[in-house]
């Protein structure tokens, strides 16, 4: 039997849009916990991740400049708070970051000139220990604010430009006038819109209420209440944002999906700018591709379902020749992504996997490292910097309904400390992971310079970063 929700769950299921099997089935999926996927191998060059040659880079980027002539947009998560990228400097500082912090304090690009003064007239053994509390002062600091509100260059003339600025910066010297998509906490979209000059093109948007989520109480084994008995509503992590690109992907033919933390300096946009290119160029080119034998595949036309089985092996292990007609057309008629992957050098996150789908099929797909197998933990040859171009349109030219490729089975769960009591908190299926499980994927290997990510305050100390900023 499913449980009793009294009359101000039910008001808050409806002002969600939540009918009361929708909270049912979360509470459900919170008991259970999330499974583990199925991984049958890590892709690795040549099996599910491709090197492009020259040639075949040179075709790509010629592909790419005849996207450009299409509906081209860029879309950035950047919902998330700066609070964990501080987090190492709460509680008691450990004698070697101290000890660094002393040294390159003045170094970080977001201090105020005042700021700057202040430290620099201090002793070198108090600069760290100050330099931390200003950072995470709750009023004037850093670590209570959305990450792309940080200031993470500083170049040589004064001028001091954050996340949202140098993607706006990247995004213009190669797409001038193109739209830019942000999603934002709610509490700071006004502050953030002031980065952007009211431009037209650059638009924000927040997370949706209806994919907040229930936590459970794993001590009580009950759904987690607020003191007032008000149900503990979360958001749904960054699979709850699908329905975000699923709108502003109406009016784009490719959408590039890139994080808010993985910004490089301007004199490393250009060549940054090319690897985009590449993926774009593969991307106009498998597109093609699908829409031609979506058209032969309607048609009945002579060789069709050999010519169509072979180019899906590239996107399904598992697809054959006794496949149905419908079969073939329904794995064919699917957004597609290319997404590029770096070596991995030991960075933390999700890598590129095959994985057999709920349908059976057996796909390159992105696994979290929270999904994986405990055999498959450490063993991908790449890493998954999430730099995607996306093809979200089909073969007539209309927009998919992206919701509908999803596998909302492919959810997430983790552990945490809320009020002195530990829960479960629950996560919808990730945007890139669960969210796009039925999707045809393509991973091509960029080089490790695309990827440039600040995910603690002490990735601004980065000799290179630093350099580029000169």
């Amino acid at each position: 039997m499913g449980p009793i929700w009294n009359k101000q769950d039910l008001a808050e299921f409806q002002k969600r849009g939540w009918r009361e099997s929708d909270a049912t089935l979360q509470l459900e999926q919170l008991m259970r916990g999330c499974a583990a996927a199925k991984v049958i191998d890590s892709c690795s060059l040549g099996s599910g991740i491709a090197a492009l040659n020259v040639e075949e880079r040179n075709r790509a980027l010629e592909e790419a400049g005849l996207a450009r002539r299409q509906r081209c947009m860029r879309f950035i998560p950047a919902s998330g708070a700066a609070s964990r990228m501080f987090s190492m400097l709460r509680g008691e500082l450990p004698r070697t970051l101290l000890d660094r912090l002393n040294q390159d304090i003045l170094e970080f690009p977001f201090w105020s000139e005042k700021d700057h003064q202040d430290l620099s007239a201090m002793p070198l053994e108090e600069r760290g220990q100050e330099g931390a509390r200003r950072m995470l002062d709750s009023v004037n600091g850093w670590s209570h604010l959305p990450k792309g509100m940080i200031p993470f260059h500083r170049y040589l003339d004064g001028q001091k430009r954050n996340s949202f600025e140098e993607h706006i910066l990247e995004w213009s010297l190669w797409m001038d006038g193109a739209p830019v998509h942000f999603t934002v906490p709610a509490d700071f979209e006004e502050a953030i819109r002031t980065n952007f000059d009211h431009s037209n093109h650059i638009t924000t948007s927040i997370q949706f209420g209806y994919t907040d989520t229930l936590a459970l109480d794993l001590n009580a084994n009950e759904v987690v209440r607020e003191e007032s008995g008000k149900l503990l509503f979360r958001p749904g992590g960054h699979g709850a944002l699908l329905e975000n690109l699923n709108q502003v992907a109406q009016n784009a033919d490719y959408v590039f999906i890139r994080n808010i933390d993985n910004v490089v300096p301007k004199g490393k946009m250009e060549a940054r700018n090319e690897e985009q290119a590449v993926l774009l160029g593969i991307c106009r080119m498998r597109t093609t591709e699908r829409n031609l034998l979506i058209a032969k595949a309607e048609a009945k036309a002579e060789g069709w379902r050999k010519e169509c089985l072979v180019w899906l092996e590239q996107f399904d292990q598992s697809i054959g020749d006794d496949a149905s007609d419908d079969e073939i057309l329904r794995r064919l008629d699917c957004p597609i992504r290319v997404a590029g992957m770096v070596k991995n050098e030991g960075k933390p996150g999700g890598g590129p996997f095959w994985v057999e789908r709920s349908d059976g099929a057996i796909v390159p797909a992105i696994v979290e490292s929270a999904e994986l197998p405990g055999e498959f933990l450490g063993k991908g040859s790449h890493f998954n910097p999430v730099d995607l171009v996306c093809s979200t349109q089909n073969a007539a030219g209309n927009p998919y309904d992206l919701n509908q490729f999803s596998d909302a089975s492919s959810y997430f769960t983790a552990t945490k400390d809320w009020n002195g009591k530990k829960i479960r908190i629950l996560e919808r299926p990730g945007l890139w992971n669960g969210g796009m499980a039925n999707w045809l994927t393509q991973f091509i290997e960029m080089p490790p310079s695309t990827f440039a990510p600040v995910k603690t305050v002490l990735d601004l100390l980065d000799p290179q970063r630093r350099k580029d900023c000169k």
